[in-house]
Order: C-alpha cells, then structure tokens, then sequence
C-alpha cells in the first residue's frame, strides 16, 4: 500500500509538472505570435504612414503649382540627338553672345572745344539664378546644346592648359593643328582672325601642300603622345574634362533663355519631324519654350543710369589754359542756377562794343 500510494504520489507529482510547462511553453508562443504579430503591423503601419505622407506632399507640391520633375528618356535621347547633330567643326557662337551681354549704363562725352557730342554703352554680363529647378533644366537643356562648340574650346583650352608634361602638350599643339588643317570652317575663321593674312585653299595652306602638312602634324602628334608619360597624361585629361564640365553646367543653368535660341530650336523641332505625333510633340515643345522666355522677359529689370561727362574748356580734362572769361560758366547761385537775363544782357554788351581801329 506504501508503495503504491508513493508511486501515484510521483505520478501525479509528473503530471502536474508536465502541466505545467505545457501552459509555459503555451504562454511563451502566445506572446513570441503576439510580439511577430504586433511587429509586422507596425511595419505595416509605418509604410502605411510614409506612403501617406509622400502622397500628402506630392499633392501640396500639384497645388502649389510646382511642376512635377521626372528623368524622361525620350527627352534625353531626344536632347543627345540634338546635341550631335551639328559638325564637329561647327562655327562656335560670339564670346558676347555667350555670356549674354547687356548694356548696364550710357555714357556721354561732351566735348567743349570741339563741339561735339558722342555717346556709348557700357555692357556687362547678364548671368543670373534661376527661379525653379524647372527652370534651370530647361536652361541647361537648350544651353548645352546651343553653346556646345564654346564649352568644346574651353575643354581644349583647359587640357593644354593643365598638361604636366611638356611632350604631352606639344602633341596636342600638334593634333590641334592637324584638325585645323582638315576643316574648311576652322581655316576660315582662322583668315578672318589674321585680316586674310593666312592664304588657304583645297591644296595649299600658307604656301605649303595641305595633305603633307596634315600628315605631318599628325604623325608628330602621334609619335609625342607616344614618347610622353601615360599616367600624368590620363590625370591631366580627366581632370580637365571634369573641370569643363563643371564650367560648361554652371554657364548652361545661369545664362538665361533668349528669343533668338528659343527661335532655332522650335525651328529645328518642326524641321526634324515626320508624322504627327512628332507634331504635336515640337508643338508642345515650342510652347514650353516660349514660356520660359516669356517668364524670363517678366522679370524685372533695373533701370540703366546716364553719365554725362563733358571735356574741353574749362570742362573735365580740359587742357585749354587760354579760355575766355565768355566760355567760363556763369552760375549766380551755389546750387548752379543760371541767371538767363544778365548772361544775355552781357553777351548784348559784348556784341554792342565798337570795333578798334588802328
């Protein structure tokens, strides 16, 4: 009896145990399901809530008018298109033209002595900031296209510039050359600079046979880049490449849109299409254009001062030391009033005096 009442004791003793780690292990999944339960709607929720909050500030941007700014490859194959498509050898646009030069003043010089009268302007640059990010894009868009010649000459410019070694730069010296040599339009521009002293045709530049002088200087071009040291070479052109292209964007966003660019490109888009949808699409081109230029011509603009500079007798830088009290200016007041009446009384005096005879 001792022996079985202790065996039923154990018994129960076990299954009370096992009891009671079955509730444990049942807590310990009902809170491990309930914290993956509660962590899984609270990601939820926080993606709920940020995507919300993108479409709140998505929609405050569309009423506020902002234009919505996204990467269009149609555009960007478009823009390289037009890019490209001009020679390589394209005349590149005026120096004034490309920092957009504006009258800010008007000077006049009046010269006593002489009689005369001449009046000139005094230009500055007309950079300035865009207003939006849609505006510096467009700016960059058609900038980067008309002026790609000019930024092409600062890139050439910056690489002999910025060369380490002196073979290095005699071999673009020469390939410089050489390209020169093998276009018409840069021997043009070349004679025009000289005032026609440069005498150039099909087969003779300046005296000498034009195919020798091309071979020439490509050869030495070839055989300098050759003898030069590659890896000062390669640093030089990268970072002259990336100090052009940071010059070249710069200019692009800050030089504003004027009607003569705005005028090519509409003409180019409606030149360039071939059926309807292209149509529509230079149609709505051109008239984004013309907007931004009508909203840059919107802007305000600071009136331009005169200077009045006189010279000659008794005037600014006058070197007649001989003057006549009758050119001297007769001012009555300290505030430089002029007294009408007494200065014609006395120019009738003058004239009323009779001539000496000798």
């Amino acid at each position: 009896m001792d022996a079985r009442a202790r065996a039923d004791g154990r018994a129960t003793a076990t299954t009370a145990v096992a009891m009671r780690r079955t509730r444990k292990n049942r807590i310990v999944k009902i809170t491990t399901t309930a914290t993956t339960t509660t962590a899984t709607t609270t990601r939820a929720d926080g993606g709920a809530r940020r995507a919300s909050r993108r479409a709140t500030l998505a929609g405050a941007g569309a009423s506020d008018g902002a234009p919505s700014i996204a990467f269009d490859g149609e555009a960007v194959k478009k823009w390289a298109a037009r890019a490209t498509e001009a020679p390589w050898d394209a005349p590149a646009a005026g120096w004034r033209e490309f920092f957009a030069a504006r009258p800010i003043a008007s000077v006049v010089e009046v010269d006593k002595t002489n009689e005369t009268v001449s009046a000139k302007e005094v230009e500055s640059h007309g950079l300035n900031l865009p207003t939006c990010k849609a505006e510096a894009l467009e700016r960059a868009r058609v900038n980067t296209v008309r002026f790609r010649q000019n930024y092409a000459q600062i890139a050439a410019a910056a690489t002999l510039l910025g060369c380490e070694c002196a073979a290095f730069g005699l071999a673009l010296v020469s390939l410089y050359l050489y390209l020169a040599l093998k276009s018409d339009k840069i021997l043009g521009e070349l004679s025009l600079w000289t005032n026609g002293a440069l005498k150039w045709n099909a087969a003779v530049v300046a005296g000498l046979p034009r195919d020798k002088l091309k071979t020439a200087t490509l050869a030495f071009a070839v055989v300098l880049f050759l003898l030069s040291d590659a890896t000062a070479n390669t640093y030089a052109v990268i970072r002259s490449v990336m100090w052009s292209a940071c010059i070249a964007l710069v200019h692009a966003v800050l030089r504003p849109i004027d009607l003569k660019g705005t005028l090519a490109n509409i003409v180019k888009d409606f030149r360039s299409a071939k059926n309807k949808e292209e149509l529509k699409g230079a149609a709505r081109a051109g008239f984004k254009s013309m907007k931004a230029w009508f909203s840059e011509k919107a802007k305000p603009v600071d009136s331009m001062p005169i200077v009045v500079v006189e010279k000659g007798a008794n005037g600014v830088g006058s070197t007649n030391g001989n003057a006549s009290p009758r050119d001297a200016p007769r001012r009555e007041n300290a505030d430089g009033a002029i007294d009408v009446q007494a200065r014609e009384a006395r120019e009738t005096q003058t004239k009323s005096l009779p001539e000496s005879q000798d």
